[in-house]
């Protein structure tokens, strides 16, 4: 026992996970702005392509995450909680799941219009990953906390911001969309979107946590 604690003490930490991490916060960024590009194009053509991209930085994503459980399985010491690096990726992971299903729901429903909400809603979520990207940055300095703190408030006043939008969008739908299929159409699509935003937040609980355990 006490061979391994002088082990655990003089061995350095594995630092391979920040640039998982990095490289996570540059794909969910990379896709909130493409998702921007998607709702606010009218051609198709395009739309086409800007759907095929969301769905390989999805993949990209989902090799890292798999690289990330991978490395800890095989190593002794890391940066910081075993538990939260495989809560921290999963969670990554979700905000960029969730923006590539909103792409596919805009591509399958095809709905008549994407409502100027949408956009809103989008803006918020790119800016929530920017955040995202500033905290990933600074994982390796968690003995100055700071930036990372304060990416975290910001993301948390984005997503009241989201909710207020949601909320407001979910009433007008119901208050003017005499369409029914348009009116399921336009819902499920913004109930993505606002998983997506609350995926962001989730994030940030995650992050909040690491700070706690290393303070």
């Amino acid at each position: 026992m006490a061979s391994g604690f002088i082990k655990k003490i003089l061995l350095p930490r594995e630092e391979k996970f920040f640039p998982f991490f990095e490289s996570l916060a540059d794909l969910i960024t990379d896709s909130a702005r493409v998702l921007s590009k998607i709702v606010e194009s009218t051609e198709p053509a395009m739309q086409h392509d800007l759907f095929r991209e969301i769905k390989n930085l999805e993949k990209k994503a989902d090799d890292i995450a798999h690289a990330v459980f991978d490395a800890l399985d095989t190593t002794f010491i890391t940066p910081f909680d075993r538990e939260d690096i495989h809560q921290l990726t999963s969670k990554m992971d979700d905000v960029l799941d969730f923006i590539n299903t909103t792409s596919q729901q805009i591509k399958l429903y095809k709905p008549k219009k994407l409502l100027p909400q949408f956009k809103e809603m989008v803006v918020i979520i790119i800016r929530g990953c920017e955040q995202i990207k500033v905290a990933a940055n600074e994982l390796h300095n968690l003995k100055k906390p700071g930036k990372i703190s304060d990416a975290c408030v910001k993301i948390n006043e984005l997503e009241n911001v989201a909710d207020d939008i949601y909320h407001q969008l979910l009433s007008e739908l119901f208050e003017t969309e005499t369409n029914a299929i348009e009116l399921i159409k336009n819902k499920e699509i913004l109930e993505s979107l606002e998983m997506a935003a609350d995926s962001i937040e989730d994030v940030s609980d995650i992050l909040k946590t690491i700070i706690i355990k290393s303070a």
